[in-house]
């Protein structure tokens, strides 16, 4: 018989990769897992104990997924958060907390939540519709460039927008927002920290996230980041900060600018995130199974690495939509460093995330040069 915590039912809200890769660290444990996701070609559907096919943002689908487990998470923020609420006033053990995920889903209580606890973050404010937001531009009160967002469904680079001029507003969605200043930040970091319920943490160093600058997504994942450790030290400080004053139980994800020898925070996710995905490889413990450990209430592993990570981000082409193919993937085998991670989803469209490779080399030099060659090789291209 497992211990009495490890015998607990864990259902995972998200059938993504991020849910496969947990699923992955509860099947070394015997953990009994139930999926949600919304599409039955999802991921985790065949390595999961139980999947149900259903939409998480419906409160009776959350509520009723949720009443069989013992304890929920979820790998994505977008879930109905009420139903949440419902199932841990019903004894149900949620982590994160709903109260935590309510903050981080609203992009304008997140930031405010920033300022309230005096996290350094850039300066912004919040519009409700688009007419709103013109007023306020014609009455002088915003400047030019600055960056729009959408506070609500957005993921990946989509619902965040660079603004040049009053022009760029003709072609934004109708929807609530806020418009923030324009960063010059010298680097984007990310910081991934684990809380556990007794209050431990755990942070994994400072990666340095370079961006794709067509299709803003994360491009590479360089762990660890080319700062001082001045810099290291300050950025895990705010991220163990965030965690604590959050009461975020479970992994939490901080985007980060550096700009002038000091750290901003950008936005924080409440799960398992892509800038954490090396620590697979590189790490004792990777950023999932420290997940599972948090949310399980059992010791935090060890998170440091030696030598240099550098992640790539495996992405569907642009004007390709449909069955995937995966051109020359086989030229990952000729890179005796690097470990593939194809995510299993069936069909590819352009920027959707279908896979990373992870290169772990003594050298920085060594791991980027190999990085950026298989970069240039794979394709994700469609039938």
């Amino acid at each position: 018989m497992k211990s009495e915590k490890l015998n607990k039912k864990l259902g995972i809200i998200g059938g993504g990769q991020l849910g496969k890769m947990l699923l992955s660290e509860c099947n070394k444990m015997s953990i009994s897992t139930s999926v949600l996701d919304p599409s039955d070609k999802s991921p985790c559907k065949n390595i999961s104990d139980k999947f149900i096919c259903g939409d998480f943002n419906d409160f009776d689908t959350v509520f009723n997924f949720g009443i069989g487990c013992d304890i929920i998470t979820f790998e994505i923020e977008h879930i109905n958060v009420d139903a949440l609420e419902k199932l841990e006033k019903e004894g149900k053990m949620v982590f994160p907390k709903s109260k935590t995920l309510r903050i981080i889903q609203d992009k304008n209580k997140q930031k405010s939540f920033f300022v309230e606890h005096k996290i350094p973050t850039s300066n912004f404010k919040y519009y409700n519709s688009i007419n709103d937001l013109k007023n306020s531009i014609n009455n002088g009160d915003i400047s030019f460039p600055c960056v729009w967002k959408k506070t609500k469904f957005g993921y990946d680079g989509f619902g965040v927008k660079i603004l040049n001029s009053i022009n760029d507003i003709n072609i934004l969605p109708e929807s609530e927002m806020i418009i923030e200043d324009l960063i010059p930040f010298e680097k984007e970091l990310s910081v991934i920290v684990a809380r556990n319920e007794r209050g431990q943490v755990s942070c994994f160093d400072t990666v340095e996230m370079e961006f794709n600058k067509t299709s803003n997504q994360v491009e590479f994942v360089i762990s660890p980041a080319n700062i001082s450790e001045d810099i290291n030290n300050k950025a895990k400080e705010l991220a163990i900060k965030l965690a604590e004053s959050l009461d975020c139980i479970g992994i939490l994800a901080v985007e980060m600018f550096m700009i002038n020898g000091e750290v901003l925070i950008n936005e924080i996710a409440p799960r398992p995130h892509n800038s954490g995905h090396f620590s697979i490889e590189a790490c004792r413990s990777s950023q999932f199974q420290q997940h599972i450990r948090a949310i399980f209430d059992l010791n935090l592993g060890e998170p440091l690495h030696s030598g240099s990570a550098v992640m790539l981000n495996l992405v569907g082409e642009e004007n390709y939509h449909g069955k995937v193919f995966y051109e020359n993937i086989d030229s990952v085998f000729k890179v005796k460093s690097a470990n593939l991670h194809i995510y299993g989803k069936e069909e590819t469209r352009p920027n959707r995330k279908m896979g990373h490779v992870t290169i772990i080399c003594d050298k920085f030099e060594d791991a980027y040069e190999k990085a950026k060659f298989l970069k240039e090789k794979i394709k994700i291209k469609s039938k």
